[in-house]
């Protein structure tokens, strides 16, 4: 029967882990408790095999720890992308006449012409007939 007692055990029962300040499995440290603790009682070259199945296991931790810290600043930009996106198209959703307020002519050059319209549809007149059908 296994021997449970020793799972909340400390860095220095790890068996063949040097002390060189943090340990490799530190972040991945309470899920390899038992495992280390039960290891413990194998034989050397079994222990080798073991350490060595929970460094890759440690190694794999690590890969997708960095893989999810890389994803999540991936989202943060793609959420202020959809940031911006959202007020450039309600920009280009706007009334005519809040066009210049809003910076239109980012999007493209107002041309002299068109100033006049927007003067008036800024003042809230109705500048755009509306279509008849002719038939």
């Amino acid at each position: 029967m296994p021997d449970f007692s020793r799972v909340g055990m400390i860095d220095e029962d790890i068996p063949n882990v040097l002390d060189r300040g943090r340990s490799p499995l530190c972040n991945f440290r309470s899920q390899i408790r038992a495992p280390c603790a039960l290891i413990k009682d194998l034989s050397s070259r079994d222990q080798e095999i073991a350490m060595a199945f929970i460094k890759a296991l440690v190694a794999q931790h690590q890969k997708r720890s960095s893989e999810k810290k890389k994803l999540r600043k991936k989202m943060n930009q793609m959420l202020r992308r959809v940031t911006v996106i959202s007020r450039e198209l309600h920009t280009l959703n706007s009334h005519p006449g809040d066009w210049i307020e809003l910076g239109i002519a980012e999007f493209a050059c107002i041309p002299y012409c068109m100033m006049s319209i927007l003067d008036l549809a800024n003042q809230r007149v109705e500048v755009f007939c509306k279509t008849r059908r002719i038939s």
